[in-house]
């Protein structure tokens, strides 16, 4: 085979190989040549018929070649790759060595692949075509979403959530009449992480509940509280501890119980009734927001416990913590 001088049009256009499936796109570099090889490719179908080259380079022992390959590829197509040490043209005696590999195979691994032999190593770049020649389809836009659409669904959530946290109010403040238990972990379920709702829920606790209220609401704005919702982004939550209780517990030592061993990005302007926090979920540190809200409420229950603030488990048959299944709404 003789080398003439490549032309920039015989590097820039393919080599087109097969007449039946699939378009692929291959290239490649080489490495391992010995040091000032003037290194040029053959390929091989599974004959041993050559069905194409690459550009001709000088003097290097780590060719990339410009060269593209396109094979038509059916279920198999099985192609050898000789390198040789060329001059003004080539022979058996040039060759320095090869692989053989099937384009199915160099298809893997997201088209990235090394196929070594003797010491020289080809990483092949290959790449499918759609089938039939289909253009990608774009992403599909985001439906525009009406506005007043959007806040009608806000609404209708916030009552939710209103709803929510003015029943749990009305369920702790039970349980404070019953057994005089003033400190509680609430799990908010509509809530998703959210501080505006978190903090609506709050709202509705703390809201005054008249007597004669056909449905009965809130009233927990004497019982210290934290509530609790995550997303699967972070955990997030809002401690209250009313004027009424600040001689039995300040916030700020029950808040560091509560989130002690945690990396806390803390929420707004703390004070001594209220103060807030989030933790962001973190795999490598095996922090989810469900698991820890978990570890957090039994590390805050342990601390009103040695406060003796809360009843002995032994003491008390009424769940204090309550999760996200205690209400069907």
């Amino acid at each position: 085979m003789s080398l003439p001088q490549d032309s920039s049009a015989f590097v820039s256009e393919p080599v087109s190989i097969g007449k039946k499936g699939q378009k692929v796109s291959l290239s490649f570099a080489v490495s391992g040549l010995p040091a000032g090889s003037n290194p040029v490719v053959g390929v091989f179908d599974k004959q041993g018929k050559i069905v194409g080259r690459t550009e001709w380079q000088s003097n290097t022992s780590n060719p990339t070649f410009a060269k593209q390959f396109n094979i038509m590829h059916a279920n198999s197509t099985l192609l050898t790759f000789s390198v040789y040490n060329a001059s003004d043209s080539v022979s058996a005696t040039d060759y320095l060595g090869g692989v053989t590999a099937d384009v199915k195979t160099l298809l893997g691994n997201g088209g990235k692949n090394e196929v070594s032999e003797g010491g020289i190593t080809f990483a092949f770049t290959t790449a499918m075509e759609n089938k039939g020649g289909k253009k990608e389809k774009k992403p599909k836009e985001e439906k525009k979403v009406d506005p007043a659409v959007a806040e009608k669904l806000k609404q209708k959530l916030i009552a939710k959530v209103d709803k929510e946290g003015g029943k749990k109010a009305q369920d702790i403040a039970g349980l404070r009449d019953m057994g005089g238990v003033s400190y509680f972990h609430v799990s908010m379920e509509h809530c998703a992480g959210d501080f505006e709702l978190i903090n609506i829920a709050m709202e509705a606790m703390n809201r005054p509940c008249p007597e004669d209220a056909e449905e009965r609401r809130g009233g927990a704005d004497e019982i210290g509280k934290v509530l609790v919702s995550y997303n699967d982004d972070r955990l997030a939550f809002v401690m209250n501890v009313p004027k009424n209780l600040h001689d039995k517990c300040a916030i700020k030592d029950w808040f560091g119980a509560f989130t002690e061993g945690f990396d806390v990005v803390m929420e707004g302007e703390s004070t001594e009734e209220y103060m807030a926090g989030w933790i962001k979920q973190d795999q490598e540190k095996g922090i989810f927001p469900m698991k820890i809200r978990d570890d957090m409420i039994n590390r805050g229950f342990a601390f009103l416990k040695a406060k003796s603030l809360v009843l002995d488990d032994e003491d008390d048959d009424d769940e204090m913590v309550f999760g996200d299944d205690d209400y069907d709404m």
